[in-house]
């Protein structure tokens, strides 16, 4: 079986991560996450911003915990931070080179399951964005809180509604083509 350069691409980063969490030393990762924030800053933000509430709350529970037990180790919550960052820059950066779909042809099942996935999440977002331009289009002053939360609570009504809807129907797709029973 020839990979092509999608595939080759997805399984050293597969290879990179398993490399990144069995190293523990700081440095690296320091220069690491320097090299990585230089290589696209636009990515680094974004790494920044999906992992902050995990490495906050795990941060903040090990200092609680290292509270109680005075027992602290700042070297290992520098390292599982840095690790987390690099990470997550390294996943968002190679999805942003890679096409995904060509890089999982070796699966074809779990191809055409991520196919439907990123099908929905294209779906979800056109109706994210037109919910937001009919808003825009039909209010001249800014929306009261009771407002907008009445304007949240009928868009997640929507999207929990069509969810299922459309749940049911691929589930349907799915058992049609021998997926499951």
């Amino acid at each position: 079986m020839k990979l092509n350069r999608d595939q080759i691409i997805l399984i050293g980063l597969f290879v990179f991560i398993i490399a990144l969490s069995s190293i523990h030393i700081v440095d690296i990762f320091l220069f690491l996450t320097l090299f990585l924030i230089l290589l696209s800053p636009k990515i680094a933000l974004k790494s920044l911003k999906s992992i902050f509430l995990f490495n906050t709350s795990v941060t903040l529970g090990y200092i609680i915990k290292a509270y109680f037990t005075d027992i602290f180790d700042y070297n290992f919550l520098l390292l599982f931070n840095l690790r987390v960052f690099d990470i997550t820059f390294l996943v968002f950066y190679i999805f942003s080179k890679i096409n995904i779909i060509k890089a999982f042809l070796f699966v074809p099942n779990l191809q055409y399951l991520l196919l439907i996935s990123l099908n929905q999440i294209k779906s979800y977002i056109k109706t994210y964005d037109e919910f937001n331009i009919a808003l825009k289009s039909r209010v001249i002053k800014p929306l009261k809180d009771n407002n907008k939360k009445h304007f949240v609570f009928a868009m997640f009504y929507f999207f929990l509604k069509k969810s299922l809807h459309n749940s049911q129907e691929r589930t349907m797709a799915l058992k049609a083509r021998g997926f499951f029973d």
